[in-house]
């Protein structure tokens, strides 16, 4: 039953993403549900007398209602906490961070773990107090209350729920179905299926005799080629381990997922998606063949040699086309130098921020999460930001308990990706949901499964 609630969940994320039909309201309460969960767990779990165990199960679900009741509210506008907003604010973050904290067992946590909770707490508040400066009416002064919940949830709640196994399973069949999905259109032509549209993009792929790029249910090949990174690492993670475990039937499966979604990859002509599905196979080789010391030294020098590169782009010695990101990133860090330097320009979209300092009447996303999360929440928000993602990374290089090579090599893709997309960590998009899914299993998870 948790397996396919977490299912549901993700098919939500993907629904949303893909077609607007799944609200973000929507899917912070069915958040709340996977809380409420590991929370009856946690107290079966912990209390074996039938009186602190029923106490414990009916604050876990009084607990849960609240806080549902609370983004019920949140989907009109008002929280229902009186005329004053920065108390209803207030109120809304003690509410949320104390319930996710609540039914995860807060005591069991580590040094490393309560610094992760902070940088989130301080992206999270920042967020918030943001939204002061919109109007109770729009959606503007209430997005980060969803944001805030279901990035708390894929953070501390899932990889306490949910085995990594199951995670992983779900996206290689996930980015399967879309593939084939979009793979149908090269035989029929565009079409329409249930409450999806299934398009081609005009551009050509890297695929010899193939001249249309596929963006399959989603809005653009950038959102496929996401998840057929995602499905791509995820079934070549479950065909090594099933080599090691000798699970032939196992194997063939993630062959065959493995298959389709690195086509996916390819059709998708998303080269930010191709780079970094690189990356993860190259650190997740080098852990795997040569253990700590060798993946750490894989790890540290892709990372470098990737930064090299765009260097090398940025002043002329390397002759690879940019797409405009320079450009973008050049005005975004204008932006960011003539703005609030500390705590940003607020939550609004970035594109309205650095369309001043573009010479194109477009206002495209600056291309960049960390750079997205700066403009909006300042250096305070960015650096906890690059604390959260890249201290995750860090951590799991020099933990010395059990090795995940597999998810640290995944958060190492998802940061080399963000370099090149505008998602970030705090929201509900499909890349947000499993970038911090990826984050939570690295520095939350249990190391079995």
């Amino acid at each position: 039953m948790i397996y396919g609630l977490f299912g549901l969940y993700l098919g939500l994320v993907t629904v949303a993403y893909a077609t607007d039909l799944v609200f973000a309201w929507q899917l912070a309460a069915v958040a709340v549900l996977l809380a409420a969960v590991l929370g009856v767990r946690l107290a079966i779990d912990r209390y074996r007398d039938s009186e602190h165990r029923q106490a414990a199960l009916l604050s876990v679900l009084g607990f849960a209602l609240a806080v549902f009741a609370m983004i019920y509210q949140s989907s009109s506008p008002g929280l229902g906490l009186g005329p004053s907003r920065p108390l209803a604010i207030t109120v809304v973050f003690v509410l949320f961070l104390s319930f996710l904290l609540a039914v995860t067992g807060p005591r069991r946590y580590t040094p490393v773990q309560w610094a992760a909770i902070g940088c989130f707490m301080t992206l999270s508040m920042l967020y918030l107090v943001h939204t002061l400066a919109f109007d109770p009416s729009s959606s503007q002064s209430r997005w980060p209350i969803w944001a805030l919940f279901v990035m708390g949830t894929n953070l501390l709640v899932v990889p306490r729920l949910v085995p990594r196994r199951v995670f992983f399973w779900l996206l290689s069949c996930l980015g399967s179905l879309a593939v084939l999905l979009g793979l149908a259109t090269y035989g029929i032509g565009e079409y329409a299926v249930w409450i999806f549209e299934v398009r081609q993009w005009s551009s050509t792929p890297p695929v010899p005799g193939v001249d249309t790029t596929l963006q399959s249910v989603f809005p653009n090949p950038n959102g496929f080629g996401l998840l057929s990174f995602a499905g791509f690492v995820a079934a070549v993670v479950e065909f090594h381990r099933s080599l090691v475990a000798r699970r032939p039937l196992g194997a063939g499966l993630a062959i065959v997922a493995g298959s389709l979604c690195g086509l996916g990859i390819l059709l998708s002509n998303a080269r930010a998606s191709m780079l970094a599905a690189m990356v993860v196979v190259v650190v997740y080789a080098g852990y795997v063949l040569g253990g700590r010391r060798l993946g750490a030294l894989t790890l540290a020098s892709t990372v470098f040699g990737v930064v090299a590169v765009l260097a090398g782009m940025a002043v002329g010695l390397i002759d690879i086309s940019s797409a405009n990101r320079f450009e973008l990133w050049s005005a975004s860090l204008q932006a960011i130098r003539d703005g609030p330097l500390l705590v940003g320009h607020g939550g609004g979209p970035a594109s309205v921020v650095i369309e001043p300092y573009l010479a194109t009447e477009t206002a495209p996303s600056p291309h960049n999460s960390y750079l997205s999360v700066v403009i909006q929440t300042g250096l305070v928000g960015g650096l906890a930001y690059v604390g959260l993602l890249g201290g995750s990374i860090v951590a799991g290089m020099v933990d010395t308990g059990e090795l995940d090579a597999a998810m640290l090599a995944f958060v190492t893709g998802w940061a080399i990706h963000q370099l090149f997309e505008s998602y970030t960590m705090f929201h509900w998009s499909l890349g947000s949901v499993v970038v911090t899914l990826s984050v939570g299993y690295l520095l939350f998870g249990e190391r079995a499964g």
